[in-house]
């Protein structure tokens, strides 16, 4: 049947409404949303000027827009899911967080070789840190996170440790006697302040300020950046930069979620965290720098000493039976990589 032309016009148009309605109603295929919820013990920066805090939320920012928001991040401020604890480590192997961050040697239970980055006087300065936790010391400790359900992506150093005091400078052993240091719960920590001839009290992170303040306690140990966040340096006038022991973090990932991801988004969350460690490192350094500054400003009483080398080589002397005593139980590979990164 030949048709009339205007019957022609009226089936193509009748025609392409059919196909509109037909594009209209069709299900749109938007690409897949990652969720990520990172659970982080620390403060949020902004107002923290903490290098870890402000390097988690970079992470955060740089996961979204590297990915045209394919992530979604959302970081769960002062461990407002979880405690830095075992309630952390199995929600995270059971993907209900898929990512956090364990501070120092907590897992060391589980990975006692992680205790070797908490010796005391192990590291010469900040480049052999980078060096061995970006290179040879990652190698090593993949695959041991790997066995107890992480995925290892990196080591990010909160900084070396000093020491605040009320009642003086801590630079040589007689310092030490009859003061009382506030510790983490560790055994290595322990051992190391008695060893140094100090009385070292297990004291939690969130009542240590309360404690400096009554004096149940006469000093603590940390990075100048977690001194000045919490305050500590309220309490005493005396700030020993004495760089005597590393407090790092692990960043960890679920596995079953990294392996998820699609090969573009791996490559990306690869090449991001990359990118974001490099600045973390900037920025841990130029804290580290403004710090005493920062601290005199707010309390003008304060007062610093820097050790000098042969001050810290008398201390590392007295703390040597800590290594004998804890270093039994891990590989000579471990110390192989560390004094293979060692600053020349």
């Amino acid at each position: 049947m030949k048709l009339k032309p205007v019957s022609r016009l009226a089936f193509i148009l009748t025609l392409a409404t059919a196909f509109f309605l037909m594009a209209m109603e069709a299900p749109v295929f938007a690409e897949k949303t990652y969720h990520i919820k990172f659970n982080y013990a620390g403060p949020k920066s902004p107002p923290s000027m903490h290098p870890l805090s402000q390097s988690i939320g970079l992470l955060a920012q740089k996961l979204e827009e590297n990915s045209g928001g394919r992530f979604k991040v959302d970081v769960y401020w002062g461990a407002s899911l979880y405690k830095d604890d075992h309630t952390q480590y199995s929600a995270l192997r059971s993907n209900v967080i898929q990512m956090a961050e364990v501070s120092g040697g907590r897992l060391g239970g589980e990975i006692p070789e992680t205790f070797l980055m908490e010796f005391p006087f192990a590291f010469s300065d900040m480049n052999h840190v980078y060096r061995f936790l970006d290179g040879e010391g990652l190698k090593l400790f993949e695959p041991l996170y790997a066995k107890r359900g992480y995925k290892l992506v990196g080591f990010w150093p909160y900084g070396f440790q000093n020491f605040v005091n009320s009642k003086g400078f801590l630079a040589k052993p007689a310092d030490f006697v009859g003061v009382k240091l506030r510790i983490r719960p560790s055994k290595i920590v322990a051992s190391q302040m008695e060893a140094l001839g100090a009385s070292a009290q297990v004291v939690p992170y969130m009542e240590t300020y309360m404690a400096l303040q009554l004096g149940t306690v006469n000093g603590a140990e940390c990075p100048l950046a977690v001194i000045q966040a919490v305050k500590w340096h309220e309490t005493g006038d005396y700030i020993t930069i004495s760089r005597h022991s590393l407090l790092f973090a692990a960043i960890l990932v679920n596995p079953k979620f990294y392996d998820g991801l699609p090969a573009d988004l791996q490559e990306i969350f690869n090449k991001t965290f990359e990118e974001v460690t490099k600045a973390e490192h900037q920025i841990q350094e130029e804290v580290e720098y403004k710090m005493p500054w920062i601290m005199m400003s707010e309390r003008p009483s304060l007062q610093f000493k820097w050790l000098t080398e042969k001050e810290r080589d008398v201390l590392k002397e007295k703390v040597k039976p800590v290594w004998t005593e804890y270093g039994k139980s891990i590989p000579q590979d471990f110390y192989d990589a560390l004094e293979n990164t060692r600053s020349k």
